[in-house]
């Protein structure tokens, strides 16, 4: 079966593939005590096997990119869900935490591919109010896999150990791997056969690092991706440990804030079709974004922060990045257009380093028994995207 790019199995699959993050990292994490019981490991080894997957996650897509540019987004693609797959099955029957931490990288490296070959196809296959209409609706899929993948990590847990979360990884990018050899078509319209030759694949990077509406845009994508980092880094310190609550009822608020991003992901596409600018869209995300991290602040500095005070910002704050991303990585790869691999592993990377930093500042900068962190860190990464748009559109 084959299917069409404006068809919605086509969004899905897209978006699945760009999820392969989000459910590779949730699924695992209720798992972190039992990995460090089997292996006898301590936490902060366990926590390894985060980091080197988000090592490997931010470095293989600037191989994916140029490689797709030379061979085509289809055979990447299988190839890059192909060492998915293995990895997976790997962690699965790892027999220390070594291998663990090992494997996950490799993981990790082939889940790259799905991001930005996903963001190269729509690239390749739409244009304007459509393509950001297109990402908004990936985003929505994308943002699904937050939701429900730490309750799937714990169904699994229930019935089996914490290899079987691995288990169930591989076997899902194994049906990837078939749903893109049978039901996709090769997205790109010419490839460049020179593109990963040393000059012109470093030429190709400068190209995109050179140009300042990419770069503009890019960085305002990662910087609104490191305030919501900020969130997902210090929500479990801040919910559980400072503010008292249960895991379960953790579990309901991190979903109602996933819920969030995919209700702005929804308007955005909406809107998008109905010709709203998609600048009046980025405006309004970055402003209400920047405005709920700083009440944020404030709230945090009174003494104010509880629950109730705190659930409702977080909510406008992850509903704002629903509205910003599609457009802002639109506006992106619009401005480069022959090199779409190359600038949509930029876009990538850029969001992984923005993300590890704002994970970094948290855990350094984390008290203990305030929530003054999470809400400063994501006000810095809020007002600094919202700075570097206002600042395009004055020198227009």
């Amino acid at each position: 079966m084959q299917f069409k790019p404006k068809s919605v199995g086509f969004t899905i699959i897209l978006g699945v593939l760009a999820a392969m993050l989000p459910l590779s990292i949730d699924m695992g994490l209720p798992a972190f005590p039992a990995i460090g019981t089997s292996l006898n490991a301590s936490p902060a080894t366990v926590g390894l096997t985060l980091s080197l997957f988000m090592v490997g996650y931010a470095i293989s897509q600037l191989a994916f990119g140029p490689l797709s540019d030379r061979y085509g987004r289809k055979p990447i693609l299988i190839i890059g869900c192909g060492l998915f797959t293995f990895a997976s099955a790997a962690c699965a029957i790892a027999p220390s935490i070594n291998a663990l931490v090992a494997w996950r990288f490799f993981q990790g490296a082939g889940a790259g591919a799905g991001m930005t070959l996903m963001l190269a196809m729509v690239r390749d296959l739409f244009e304007g109010a459509t393509a950001r209409a297109q990402l908004s609706y990936i985003s929505l899929v994308i943002n699904t896999a937050p939701i429900i993948a730490p309750t799937i990590g714990v169904g699994i847990l229930a019935i089996s150990s914490w290899r079987g979360i691995y288990g169930l990884l591989a076997v899902g990018g194994l049906i990837l791997i078939l749903t893109i050899a049978l039901g996709l078509d090769e997205s790109i319209k010419s490839r460049d056969l020179n593109a990963i030759k040393p000059h012109r694949l470093i030429g190709n990077y400068l190209r995109v690092l050179n140009n300042r509406v990419f770069i503009g845009y890019a960085l305002v994508d990662a910087l609104s991706f490191g305030c919501l980092f900020a969130y997902v880094a210090a929500s479990s310190l801040v919910m559980i440990n400072v503010l008292g609550i249960s895991t379960t009822t953790y579990g309901l608020i991190f979903a109602s804030t996933g819920i969030g991003i995919v209700a702005g992901s929804f308007i955005s596409g909406l809107l998008n079709n109905r010709g709203v600018p998609s600048p009046r869209l980025l405006g309004f995300g970055l402003a209400i974004s920047a405005t709920s991290a700083i009440t944020l602040v404030l709230v945090s500095m009174t003494g104010a922060a509880q629950l109730l005070t705190l659930l409702p910002l977080l909510i406008i704050n992850t509903f704002c990045y629903g509205l910003i991303a599609p457009n802002a990585i639109h506006h992106a790869l619009e401005s480069v257009e022959d090199i779409a691999g190359s600038a949509a592993a930029s876009i990538g990377f850029l969001e992984m380093l923005a993300g590890s930093l704002a994970s970094f500042l948290v855990s350094v900068f984390f008290d203990g028994h305030t929530v003054n962190v999470m809400s400063e860190v994501m006000a810095l990464f809020a007002i600094a995207s919202l700075a570097i748009y206002s600042k395009m559109q004055f020198h227009k």
